[in-house]
């Protein structure tokens, strides 16, 4: 099938939300970015304020939602933000719901997270339902209780008012539009931004042999945007490149995308015996099957070139933009 006529992106002017922007434009006639201001997102064709929502005129009859807003929090207070993050989160689900049942839209997308998993799998497996009992990893569970109310509610809304909803696990995303605060960023960002830094030495912090599935938002963002050809469809399904890789040959490729190599330190590695999630390998066949015209995902090498070719591009033009900064 072909695209919806429309698409109303809630979280337009985050991270992934502007990734998503991109792979619409140019393919969607009409695209309605939503955010807590109302500030105009680029290649959206209007913005509103999530609080002036109700205020939107008809919408066309083939409308679609992408839900990828979710509360900002700081990658440094992460653990002390937990509440928070708990209640916006779920005011932000109940808020898309609402809508979509009130205006009449039945294909619902959502952001999902890896984190929904309970913390003893060894092996993120969608194609295995999990008990709500499981209890997922302490140091995240408030977040990842957010986004498991996110699918509950998906299913709750696919029975009762056929809301057909694909939610979208995704691991470690990273690339343009993300922050170009090192402290604050994803963390493959952040070794990018450290990357193209000066220091002579690369610091990485915690375990260097804990292992993630790193996903270029690019990747995600055209999963989202090719899984709006379907209908019908109620699916939670990992969004990943499936394959981990070390912290430490993270360090290493990105420093190899800026072109200098030099010594690994490591700073605050993690106590004996407090080593954390070692491993979250996620497997990806229900995606490929879901959506099996789905390009391949850019490798990791390939990935941070391009994140780095964003951030040079994204700092000159803040450079431009405020040059006595």
């Amino acid at each position: 099938m072909s695209l919806p006529e429309a698409v109303i992106v809630f979280g337009a002017s985050g991270f992934i939300g502007r990734n998503i922007v991109d792979a619409l434009s140019g393919r969607v006639g009409t695209i309605i970015g939503v955010n807590a201001s109302g500030r105009p997102v680029p290649g959206c064709s209007s913005t509103v304020a999530a609080s002036t929502l109700d205020s939107l005129a008809d919408l066309p009859r083939e409308t679609a939602i992408i839900h990828v807003a979710a509360f900002r929090y700081f990658a440094s207070r992460f653990g002390k933000q937990q509440a928070e993050i708990m209640r916006a989160n779920l005011a932000m689900t109940d808020q898309v719901y609402g809508f979509a049942m009130a205006r009449g839209i039945t294909e619902v997308r959502v952001a999902s997270s890896s984190a929904v998993y309970p913390a003893a799998w060894p092996i993120l497996d969608d194609a295995l339902p999990f008990d709500l009992n499981g209890w997922p990893h302490d140091g995240e569970a408030a977040y990842a209780w957010s986004k498991r109310w996110g699918e509950i509610a998906a299913e709750l809304w696919h029975r009762r008012a056929g809301v057909n909803t694909i939610s979208f696990r995704l691991t470690n995303p990273y690339g343009p539009h993300d922050t170009l605060d090192e402290a604050e960023a994803h963390v493959a960002t952040a070794f990018v931004i450290r990357a193209a830094g000066e220091g002579a030495e690369f610091e990485v912090r915690g375990n260097p042999d804990a292992e993630r599935d790193f996903l270029y938002a690019g990747d995600a963002a055209l999963a989202f945007v090719e899984s709006l050809k379907l209908r019908g469809t109620q699916a939670a399904l990992n969004l990943a490149y499936g394959e981990t890789r070390k912290v430490s040959e993270l360090a290493q490729a990105a420093m190899a995308a800026s072109g200098r190599i030099r010594p690994i330190k490591l700073v605050s590695p993690p106590p004996a015996g407090n080593r954390g999630v070692l491993v979250r390998r996620s497997t990806g066949l229900r995606l490929r099957q879901l959506l099996p015209d789905l390009p391949d995902f850019q490798s990791l090498e390939s990935g941070l070139e391009k994140t780095l070719t964003w951030y040079r591009d994204a700092l000159l033009r803040q450079h431009h933009h405020n040059p006595w900064r």
